[in-house]
């Protein structure tokens, strides 16, 4: 899981690392008897630690009404334990066909429990993030195995048979893979339309400088990452960064960040905000941001989304595998070519031409335009994206 954070680790030693645990896995394995004809291709089954209030879940919402009005039947193996639910998490409960809470099931009796449902297809949520249960998955309880959304990888599990991508985040030529590709057209997935928080004009102009900002997880921000920011920093000294870590964190991250940056950049330059649970808020506090800079070599994800949908672009810089081309393809489906950097030294250009003259117009129309854009864009358009969706596993063949 926290390879996938690093700049120092290739392709190759992250599957040797992957390979070394499924044989753990391997060791524990019990076999089903799967009858393709004793399933019921109508039904899906996800398997997720983060059917709730999270990233996930926001992801998912929308897109499992979709595919039931599509009369298929989508039953969620919850592994979030909670004694009670917020307004959002009901009503993704009440999205799915069935719900069940299987965080007390051993490995053994979940994949009996899943295996009694004769689900066909069984979608894995969270790959090696926290709460997984990836045993699951190799004992193999259903006859198709996909793994999707979650995790922008590869686990590298043989029985998982499927990963769910698109054209934009694959790079053949480096891309190691042991699962199948189910590559989808256009985008990998597709938001739920968020809070309709009213938009402001450029802080820029009131401020009279000028703010990146970053909300991704600080998993995220890796040595390359700050070096990219200490750069752009200091060639513009009217101008400050506001992070924010999208997920909670340890209370000493703070004084972790400020450590990396200081000896480059004076510290009252980075501004690093507390974690904001709800959602509105936290979209509130991209009013205050002219320019958000994207991670590498992990992505942003739904910050991304999410700040688009502000009306606020993402520099990006484009990488060779998955989860460096997230952003990539994120932009490429908006329509922001001119915000995807080739290079680092692209990556650093494309900033400080956004603090030009014609760089802060093209900002300004960007703040007023960009949601009505975007939102019949691939990247909101839940309905084509689950017809994309259903059409993709009526071509598997097993």
């Amino acid at each position: 899981f926290l390879l996938n954070y690093s700049d120092k680790y290739s392709d190759e030693e992250y599957k040797k690392y992957c390979k070394i645990y499924d044989k753990i896995l391997l060791k524990n394995k019990i076999s089903y008897n799967i009858s393709n004809n004793e399933h019921d291709k109508a039904k899906i089954g996800f398997l997720s630690y983060d059917l709730r209030d999270h990233s996930v879940g926001y992801f998912l919402k929308d897109f499992i009404k979709k595919l039931n009005e599509k009369n298929l039947k989508t039953i969620a193996f919850n592994l979030f334990k909670s004694n009670k639910d917020d307004l959002f998490s009901s009503d993704l409960k009440n999205s799915f066909s069935e719900w069940h809470d299987v965080s007390d099931l051993n490995d053994k009796d979940l994949c009996d429990f899943i295996y009694s449902k004769k689900i066909y297809y069984l979608i894995d949520l969270g790959g090696y993030s926290t709460g997984n249960r990836l045993q699951v998955f190799k004992n193999k309880p259903a006859p198709v195995q996909i793994s999707w959304l979650g995790y922008c990888n590869d686990t590298h599990i043989d029985e998982i048979d499927y990963i769910i991508m698109d054209r934009n985040v694959i790079d053949e030529k480096n891309y190691v893979k042991s699962s199948k590709t189910i590559t989808m057209p256009k985008i990998w997935n597709s938001l739920s339309k968020l809070d309709d928080v009213k938009n402001n004009e450029l802080p820029f102009i009131k401020n009279k400088s000028f703010t990146f900002g970053c909300f991704n997880n600080f998993l995220k921000i890796s040595g390359e990452t700050i070096d990219m920011w200490t750069k752009i920093l200091k060639k513009f000294n009217n101008s400050k960064l506001v992070l924010k870590n999208s997920v909670s964190a340890d209370k000493n991250y703070k004084k972790y960040l400020i450590e990396k940056f200081k000896n480059n950049i004076d510290e009252n330059r980075i501004l690093i905000l507390n974690y904001e649970k709800e959602k509105k808020k936290h979209l509130e506090h991209y009013l205050n941001i002219d320019l958000c800079l994207d991670t590498f070599p992990y992505n942003g994800v739904t910050t991304t989304f999410e700040s688009l949908w502000m009306g606020v672009p993402v520099v990006t810089l484009k990488g060779e595998k998955f989860i460096s081309r997230c952003g990539y393809s994120i932009n490429k489906n908006a329509g922001l070519n001119d915000f995807i950097a080739d290079s680092i030294e692209d990556y650093i250009t494309i900033a400080l031409d956004s603090i030009t003259p014609d760089g802060l117009e093209k900002l300004k129309n960007y703040r007023k335009n960009l949601r009505s854009n975007i939102i019949s864009s691939s990247l909101f358009d839940v309905q084509n994206f689950t017809n994309n969706f259903i059409n993709k596993l009526n071509k598997i063949e097993n």
